[in-house]
């Protein structure tokens, strides 16, 4: 019986070191991988496993830590409680060590909740490394989770010519329905969702400028929301809505956001407590 119950706890005992370096590796990995976007829009990898596999693997250890974790201290509570008094005994301050460990557990969970230093640090070396993925526009998809939607859907939001993106479909000897995601047909062709775009956007229709058209705001949330608005700058998003940087700077310094065109579109309206489309909606449709 005391056998028995030895081999459990050393079974335990090295579950819990084995989730620990497999939850360090992957913690590690998903700290690394290019954001969604990018990572689904090129079939990235690493060692075979795409960025949802890695995850899988992260959180399925998570769960076997937390509950070895909890038997782990279960089997071993005598030795624990044990340990605990001989320490009391050799008069160390446990509630002291106790309260500076909560106390700096508590900032920490507030640094990050505020994204302060040095929390902030890490998330902005974070994001460092995720954008650093991208080394070319390809790299970006059009919308988020464009890879998702079929090729009808794909062509009619960005205002493809359908017949024509076909035809180069056919031509390089793609296989596909039409019906089909862009995910699905490049996985059926082994290659990537960008690879099946960069053929069809050749075949862009003849389009209307963005500021001769009547807008409405509902209008403009058809068209734009989800686009990627917030990934450009001022200057980009200007020419997104056709106006002249000028023109499209004193329409939103009319509003009370001071703008440059270097500003990147997310911060400044993050700032503002807005989103990327409020931006669009005041350069294309301007106080009267």
């Amino acid at each position: 019986m005391v056998k028995n119950k030895q081999s459990i706890r050393s079974l335990i005992a090295f579950l819990v070191t084995w989730a620990f370096l497999v939850l360090t590796v992957t913690g590690i990995i998903l700290y690394i991988v290019p954001q969604g976007r990018i990572a689904y829009w090129t079939h990235w990898s690493l060692a075979g496993l795409d960025k949802e596999q890695w995850g899988w693997i992260h959180m399925m250890f998570g769960g076997i830590f937390i509950v070895t974790g909890a038997l782990h201290l279960y089997y071993n509570w005598k030795p624990f409680k044990k340990y605990l008094s001989e320490r009391v005994k050799g008069e160390l301050n446990l509630s002291r060590e106790l309260v500076a460990s909560l106390l700096l557990t508590v900032i920490m969970i507030v640094l990050s909740i505020y994204n302060l230093p040095p929390a902030s640090w890490i998330f902005a070396l974070n994001d460092s490394i995720k954008n650093s993925w991208v080394t070319s526009p390809e790299l970006e998809p059009p919308f988020g989770h464009a890879e998702e939607i079929s090729l009808k859907g794909i062509a009619k939001r960005m205002r493809l010519n359908l017949d024509g993106a076909i035809k180069e479909l056919k031509q390089n000897n793609i296989h596909f329905d039409p019906s089909e995601s862009l995910d699905t047909i490049a996985r059926n062709n082994n290659t990537t969702p960008m690879v099946i775009y960069s053929h069809i956007s050749k075949h862009k229709e003849q389009a209307v400028p963005a500021s001769s058209k009547q807008w409405t705001p509902e209008g403009i949330e058809a068209e734009f929301s989800g686009s990627g608005l917030g990934r450009k700058s001022i200057a980009e998003l200007c020419e997104v809505a056709g106006v002249n940087l000028e023109t499209c700077l004193s329409r939103l310094n009319n509003a009370g956001i001071k703008a440059t065109a270097t500003d990147g579109v997310r911060d400044l309206s993050t700032a503002h407590d807005r989103n990327p489309v409020d931006l669009l909606k005041i350069i294309l449709i301007p106080e009267k």
